[in-house]
Protein backbone atom coordinates (compact mmCIF):
# COMPACT_ATOMS: atom_id res chain seq x y z
CA UNK A 1 0.00 0.00 0.00
CA UNK A 2 1.34 3.38 -1.02
CA UNK A 3 1.07 6.09 1.62
CA UNK A 4 0.73 9.82 1.15
CA UNK A 5 3.46 12.00 2.49
CA UNK A 6 6.91 11.15 3.80
CA UNK A 7 7.60 10.02 7.36
CA UNK A 8 11.28 10.36 8.34
CA UNK A 9 13.26 7.83 10.33
CA UNK A 10 13.42 8.74 14.01
CA UNK A 11 16.85 8.90 15.66
CA UNK A 12 16.62 9.82 19.35
CA UNK A 13 20.17 11.23 19.29
CA UNK A 14 19.53 13.84 16.62
CA UNK A 15 15.73 14.35 16.61
CA UNK A 16 13.01 15.25 19.10
CA UNK A 17 10.46 12.60 20.00
CA UNK A 18 7.62 15.14 20.36
CA UNK A 19 8.15 16.37 16.80
CA UNK A 20 8.32 12.86 15.37
CA UNK A 21 5.20 11.80 17.30
CA UNK A 22 3.29 14.79 15.93
CA UNK A 23 4.34 13.96 12.36
CA UNK A 24 3.45 10.31 12.91
CA UNK A 25 -0.02 11.34 14.10
CA UNK A 26 -0.59 13.47 11.00
CA UNK A 27 0.80 10.75 8.74
CA UNK A 28 -1.62 8.21 10.21
CA UNK A 29 -4.52 10.62 9.91
CA UNK A 30 -4.14 11.52 6.22
CA UNK A 31 -3.55 7.88 5.32
CA UNK A 32 -6.35 6.60 7.57
CA UNK A 33 -4.05 4.06 9.12
CA UNK A 34 -5.89 1.49 11.25
CA UNK A 35 -4.99 1.27 14.92
CA UNK A 36 -3.53 -2.24 14.60
CA UNK A 37 -1.04 -1.02 11.98
CA UNK A 38 0.19 2.10 13.78
CA UNK A 39 2.64 0.25 16.01
CA UNK A 40 4.21 -1.39 12.95
CA UNK A 41 4.65 1.96 11.24
CA UNK A 42 6.22 3.40 14.37
CA UNK A 43 8.70 0.57 14.86
CA UNK A 44 9.74 0.45 11.21
CA UNK A 45 10.60 4.16 11.27
CA UNK A 46 13.25 3.88 14.00
CA UNK A 47 17.00 3.67 13.56
CA UNK A 48 18.68 0.50 14.80
CA UNK A 49 19.98 2.22 17.92
CA UNK A 50 16.62 3.79 18.73
CA UNK A 51 14.84 0.49 18.13
CA UNK A 52 17.29 -1.14 20.57
CA UNK A 53 16.54 1.56 23.11
CA UNK A 54 12.77 1.03 22.85
CA UNK A 55 13.24 -2.73 23.14
CA UNK A 56 15.26 -2.25 26.33
CA UNK A 57 12.61 0.09 27.73
CA UNK A 58 9.91 -2.49 27.09
CA UNK A 59 11.82 -5.40 28.65
CA UNK A 60 10.72 -7.93 29.90
CA UNK A 61 7.73 -7.45 27.64
CA UNK A 62 8.01 -8.40 24.01
CA UNK A 63 8.22 -5.22 21.97
CA UNK A 64 6.12 -6.54 19.08
CA UNK A 65 3.29 -7.41 21.45
CA UNK A 66 2.79 -3.85 22.70
CA UNK A 67 -0.05 -1.75 21.29
CA UNK A 68 0.52 1.60 19.67
CA UNK A 69 -0.80 3.51 22.69
CA UNK A 70 1.49 1.58 25.04
CA UNK A 71 4.50 2.24 22.80
CA UNK A 72 3.73 5.96 22.75
CA UNK A 73 3.28 5.99 26.53
CA UNK A 74 6.61 4.21 26.92
CA UNK A 75 8.42 6.73 24.73
CA UNK A 76 6.63 9.70 26.30
CA UNK A 77 7.86 8.59 29.70
CA UNK A 78 11.44 8.27 28.52
CA UNK A 79 11.58 11.45 26.45
CA UNK A 80 9.48 13.60 28.76
CA UNK A 81 10.36 17.30 28.45
CA UNK A 82 12.81 18.58 31.00
CA UNK A 83 11.70 21.19 33.48
CA UNK A 84 12.47 24.81 32.86
CA UNK A 85 15.84 25.91 34.18
CA UNK A 86 17.50 29.26 34.66
CA UNK A 87 19.61 28.47 31.61
CA UNK A 88 16.45 28.23 29.46
CA UNK A 89 15.16 31.52 30.81
CA UNK A 90 18.52 33.20 30.28
CA UNK A 91 18.46 32.10 26.63
CA UNK A 92 14.96 33.50 26.20
CA UNK A 93 15.46 36.84 27.91
CA UNK A 94 18.89 37.30 26.32
CA UNK A 95 17.75 36.52 22.78
CA UNK A 96 18.04 39.22 20.12
CA UNK A 97 17.16 39.35 16.45
CA UNK A 98 20.01 38.25 14.21
CA UNK A 99 21.20 40.52 11.35
CA UNK A 100 19.13 39.81 8.26
CA UNK A 101 16.63 37.66 10.18
CA UNK A 102 13.03 38.24 9.08
CA UNK A 103 10.40 39.26 11.60
CA UNK A 104 8.58 35.96 11.13
CA UNK A 105 11.73 33.91 11.73
CA UNK A 106 12.59 36.02 14.78
CA UNK A 107 9.13 35.45 16.29
CA UNK A 108 9.28 31.71 15.55
CA UNK A 109 12.73 31.37 17.13
CA UNK A 110 11.58 33.25 20.21
CA UNK A 111 8.53 31.00 20.50
CA UNK A 112 10.83 27.98 20.41
CA UNK A 113 12.89 29.40 23.28
CA UNK A 114 9.72 30.25 25.20
CA UNK A 115 8.42 26.68 24.86
CA UNK A 116 11.17 25.55 27.24
CA UNK A 117 10.27 28.11 29.89
CA UNK A 118 6.71 27.08 30.89
CA UNK A 119 5.31 30.47 29.86
CA UNK A 120 1.96 29.02 28.84
CA UNK A 121 0.88 31.50 26.19
CA UNK A 122 4.54 32.05 25.30
CA UNK A 123 5.10 35.39 23.57
CA UNK A 124 1.73 36.88 24.46
CA UNK A 125 2.82 37.05 28.10
CA UNK A 126 6.38 38.10 27.25
CA UNK A 127 5.83 40.42 24.31
CA UNK A 128 8.46 42.83 25.61
CA UNK A 129 11.20 40.34 24.63
CA UNK A 130 10.01 40.42 21.03
CA UNK A 131 10.05 44.23 20.97
CA UNK A 132 13.30 44.76 22.86
CA UNK A 133 15.06 42.00 20.95
CA UNK A 134 14.39 43.71 17.62
CA UNK A 135 17.28 46.09 18.17
CA UNK A 136 17.42 49.81 17.26
CA UNK A 137 15.56 50.70 14.09
CA UNK A 138 12.24 51.93 12.69
CA UNK A 139 10.50 48.66 13.62
CA UNK A 140 11.35 49.05 17.28
CA UNK A 141 10.63 52.81 17.22
CA UNK A 142 7.16 52.10 15.86
CA UNK A 143 6.38 49.58 18.60
CA UNK A 144 7.73 51.88 21.30
CA UNK A 145 4.86 54.23 20.43
CA UNK A 146 2.26 51.58 21.31
CA UNK A 147 0.56 50.81 24.63
CA UNK A 148 2.13 47.60 26.01
CA UNK A 149 -1.04 46.73 27.96
CA UNK A 150 -3.13 46.40 24.78
CA UNK A 151 -0.52 45.33 22.23
CA UNK A 152 -0.72 41.74 20.97
CA UNK A 153 1.85 39.76 19.05
CA UNK A 154 -0.17 39.77 15.83
CA UNK A 155 -0.56 43.55 15.95
CA UNK A 156 3.12 44.00 16.84
CA UNK A 157 4.11 41.85 13.87
CA UNK A 158 1.89 43.87 11.53
CA UNK A 159 3.21 47.24 12.75
CA UNK A 160 6.82 46.06 12.54
CA UNK A 161 6.27 44.77 8.99
CA UNK A 162 4.81 48.13 7.96
CA UNK A 163 7.80 49.98 9.41
CA UNK A 164 10.22 47.60 7.67
CA UNK A 165 8.41 48.06 4.34
CA UNK A 166 8.54 51.85 4.70
CA UNK A 167 12.27 51.70 5.37
CA UNK A 168 12.92 49.53 2.29
CA UNK A 169 10.81 51.86 0.13
CA UNK A 170 12.78 54.87 1.36
CA UNK A 171 16.09 53.17 0.57
CA UNK A 172 14.90 52.28 -2.94
CA UNK A 173 13.76 55.86 -3.52
CA UNK A 174 17.09 57.32 -2.41
CA UNK A 175 18.96 54.82 -4.57
CA UNK A 176 16.97 55.71 -7.68
CA UNK A 177 17.51 59.45 -7.14
CA UNK A 178 21.29 58.97 -7.07
CA UNK A 179 21.41 56.36 -9.82
CA UNK A 180 22.83 58.87 -12.36
CA UNK A 181 26.51 59.37 -11.67
CA UNK A 182 28.14 62.56 -12.91
CA UNK A 183 31.10 61.86 -15.17
CA UNK A 184 34.17 63.89 -14.34
CA UNK A 185 36.65 64.92 -17.11
CA UNK A 186 39.81 62.87 -17.32
CA UNK A 187 43.09 64.74 -17.66
CA UNK A 188 46.07 63.00 -19.22
CA UNK A 189 49.66 64.07 -18.64
CA UNK A 190 51.97 64.15 -21.65
CA UNK A 191 55.61 63.25 -21.08
CA UNK A 192 58.69 63.57 -23.24
CA UNK A 193 60.83 60.51 -23.56
CA UNK A 194 61.94 57.57 -25.62
CA UNK A 195 59.17 55.13 -24.90
CA UNK A 196 58.71 52.65 -22.07
CA UNK A 197 62.24 51.22 -22.37
CA UNK A 198 64.88 53.65 -21.08
CA UNK A 199 62.40 56.52 -21.19
CA UNK A 200 63.68 59.88 -20.14
CA UNK A 201 61.01 61.89 -18.38
CA UNK A 202 61.58 65.54 -17.64
CA UNK A 203 59.72 67.44 -15.02
CA UNK A 204 58.35 70.83 -15.98
CA UNK A 205 60.90 73.62 -15.63
CA UNK A 206 63.66 71.09 -14.87
CA UNK A 207 67.02 72.54 -15.94
CA UNK A 208 65.50 75.90 -16.89
CA UNK A 209 66.08 79.35 -15.59
CA UNK A 210 63.33 81.66 -14.46
CA UNK A 211 63.40 83.15 -17.96
CA UNK A 212 62.46 79.87 -19.59
CA UNK A 213 65.82 79.13 -21.23
CA UNK A 214 67.69 75.90 -20.78
CA UNK A 215 70.48 76.22 -18.26
CA UNK A 216 73.55 74.04 -18.92
CA UNK A 217 74.49 71.67 -16.15
CA UNK A 218 77.93 71.47 -14.68
CA UNK A 219 79.02 67.82 -14.55
CA UNK A 220 82.21 68.35 -12.53
CA UNK A 221 83.78 65.97 -10.05
CA UNK A 222 81.65 65.28 -6.97
CA UNK A 223 83.13 66.65 -3.78
CA UNK A 224 81.65 63.77 -1.77
CA UNK A 225 82.32 60.56 -3.74
CA UNK A 226 85.00 61.83 -6.11
CA UNK A 227 83.26 60.63 -9.26
CA UNK A 228 82.49 62.65 -12.33
CA UNK A 229 79.20 63.14 -14.15
CA UNK A 230 77.46 64.18 -10.95
CA UNK A 231 75.35 67.28 -11.61
CA UNK A 232 76.52 70.15 -9.56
Amino acid sequence: MAYLGNLPIFDHKSSEWSIFKSRLTQFSKINRVEEVNKSGILLTHLTDETYRLVRNLAYPQDLESLSYSNLVKLLDGHFKPKKCSFVDKEKFFGATRNPGESLGDWAARLRGLASNCDFGTALETNLDRFVLGLGPGPEQDKLFEQDPSTLTLSVAMELAEQAAYARRAKVMLCTSEHATIKEEPVYRAKFQGQGDSGAVIRRPNAGRTSGGRDQPRDFSRCSVCGLKNQPK
